[in-house]
């Protein structure tokens, strides 16, 4: 381990290291170096024993007396420094041990000592950083504000690790989630993924019922599993009835104290409840229902057990994941003569929630830059190269994510009286690059008369056209072009009596698309580019389907593609 001489120096060495158990293991030996101290050494809070455990330090007798030595907490005389600082959460610093009566001796030669409480982004305490001298009055303002920045960082790299975690849960989660062909699986899945690696103590799904309009219990990880398929919540009774009605998550320390309360179907004693978090299953814009989870009271009163802020958030990633799994489902059940829709549906799903996972941790990464920078810690303008890096790659895999999403709700349409020209209009000063060498050129017919359309998902597929004539193209002309025209053209229709159709044409002067492919590429996951998943023009077709339209290839290979859409100008079913 190189020898630290300055802040810097540990901050690269940080950003350098991606395991955890390293990184804290470079913090302490940091603080040994700075702070000229024998020993130094970070007690990591374990929850499961209410205790501190000593992971992590260096000096000369510390693998022999502390490391993994179990701490406890508490503020009672002779408990120790580091017991009080963890069951305080204020910093010590002390000249000399023997006047303190806090101090319980594990070092023999210790004579002045600091002990800092590490804090999480919801103030709960993690973990304690000590240092400890065999000088009288070793340690002053320096030492202090040293240790002070060391303890932010040995918080930031704890709560770089959980999000690690919880990203490898949230994988798990949706491995299982996309693994399960039924309701019942996918919710049996999620309880015993949630009871395992979220390590909470009682876990509970409620679904809305339409026939009772009611929301029933559909899975649990505790005591109330035997009442499955029994007990039910109506609407806006108790917290949990609220938060499927309201579609508004609730988070609650100590419920039976809120005169609201009422433990009508709980998985152990309301006296037992610490901690109280339910969060909405929203789909389509809708609550359908609830996912609750709630943590037991400790006997240790210095040991907070409640639920975060964080909690929060990864509960509400999961009840999207949820919702997405449970609309999947009944998407499928609903399309289940499509071989096509089932088989692309499945693989659209589980990618969708993979890339969704890692979006959840880059931006756990960028709020951990954030935090870093809010303080004056050196090197910023790095780190605010490394935070806009991160960003970037976050928005880069939102986009890849939002194709996987609109190819699942393609279908899913809003029609309203649209100006198709005054869309293209906007659409094309959107996503038409401000110094390409390409000519556009609009022929729009002045007299198209408004068609009922869902003007966003045609902007999306409009735009992707455009989109994927440049992705060939670096010079030449892109020509767009609408009219009318009437049934007796050339394509397969749906049925019906339809007089008339908004024709849209894009056809660009780049290397066109052969015979063979125009058959395929409109298929899901067809694709001639490096980049991208192949998604859109798959979107495109979905959408113009739903409209009860057609899309096609016109064009003559070697002399430009020339994509046409026909859509009805009534609201067909």
């Amino acid at each position: 381990m190189p020898v630290f001489r300055s802040l810097p120096q540990v901050l690269t060495a940080i950003s350098a290291e991606k395991d955890a158990s390293k990184s804290l293991d470079i913090i302490a030996n940091a603080a040994l170096d700075l702070t000229y101290s024998r020993h130094a050494m970070i007690a990591i809070m374990d929850d499961e024993l209410g205790l501190l455990v000593v992971r992590h330090g260096t000096g000369e007798e510390f693998e022999n007396k502390a490391l993994n030595r179990k701490l406890n907490i508490d503020s009672r005389v002779g408990e120790g420094i580091i017991a009080s600082v963890a069951a305080t959460g204020e910093a010590i610093r002390t000249g000399n041990v023997d006047l303190d009566p806090r101090y319980r001796k594990l070092f023999s030669t210790t004579i002045s000592e600091i002990a800092l409480p590490v804090r999480d982004s919801s103030r709960r305490i993690r973990a304690v950083l000590n240092v400890e001298s065999d000088r009288i009055d070793a340690f002053g303002e320096r030492e202090k504000n040293i240790c002070d920045a060391l303890s932010s960082l040995v918080g930031m790299v704890l709560e770089r690790q959980d999000l690690y975690d919880r990203e490898e849960a949230l994988v798990e989660i949706g491995s299982a989630l996309d693994n399960s062909l039924t309701e019942e699986a996918l919710i049996d899945r999620l309880m015993h993924v949630t009871a395992e690696v979220l390590r909470f103590q009682a876990c509970s799904v409620f679904l809305h019922d339409p026939k009772t309009d009611t929301f029933v219990l559909r899975g649990s990880s505790g005591a109330l599993k035997s009442e499955v398929g029994r007990i039910a919540y109506g609407r806006g009774e108790g917290f949990t009835g609220w938060v499927c009605d309201t579609g508004m998550p609730i988070l609650l320390h100590h419920p039976q104290l809120d005169p609201r309360w009422r433990g009508k179907y709980v998985e152990f004693e309301s006296d037992q409840i610490a901690s109280f978090l339910a969060v909405p299953i929203v789909s389509r814009k809708h609550s359908i229902g609830a996912i609750r989870v709630l943590r037991r009271k400790t006997e240790n009163p210095f040991l907070d057990n409640s639920f975060g802020e964080s909690d929060l958030s990864i509960m509400v990633t999961i009840a999207e994941q949820v919702a997405s799994g449970l609309e999947n489902i009944r998407n499928m059940e609903r399309v289940v003569h499509s071989e096509r829709m089932i088989a692309w549906g499945e693989l659209s799903a589980k990618s969708s929630h993979m890339i969704g996972n890692r979006v959840f941790a880059l931006k756990g990464d960028v709020n951990e830059l954030y935090h870093l920078l809010a303080g004056h810690e050196p090197n910023l303008d790095e780190l605010r190269s490394i935070q806009k890096s991160l960003a970037t790659n976050v928005t880069r895999v939102e986009e890849i994510l939002q194709d996987f999403r609109d190819f699942l709700t393609a279908t899913q349409i809003n029609r309203q009286p649209t100006d198709v020209n005054q869309l293209i209009r906007e659409t094309a000063d959107e996503v038409f690059p401000r110094s390409s060498k390409v000519n556009l050129q609009l022929e729009l017919d002045n007299d198209l008369p408004k068609a009922p359309l869902d003007g966003k998902r045609l902007r999306r597929a409009i735009s992707e056209l455009i989109e994927n004539s440049f992705n060939y193209m670096q010079e030449g002309r892109l020509r767009i072009a609408t009219c009318t025209v009437s049934k007796d053209v050339h394509f397969e229709t749906r049925g019906g009596n339809i007089p008339k159709y908004v024709q849209i044409e894009i056809e660009d002067s780049g290397p066109g698309v052969s015979e063979k492919e125009k058959a395929t590429i409109f298929q899901p996951f067809f694709s001639n580019r490096v980049k991208g998943m192949g998604l859109g023009l798959s979107i495109v077709k979905g959408i113009v389907d739903a409209h009860g339209g057609e899309v096609f290839e016109a064009g003559v290979e070697g002399q430009g593609a020339k994509f046409v859409i026909l859509l009805p100008l009534d609201d067909r079913p």
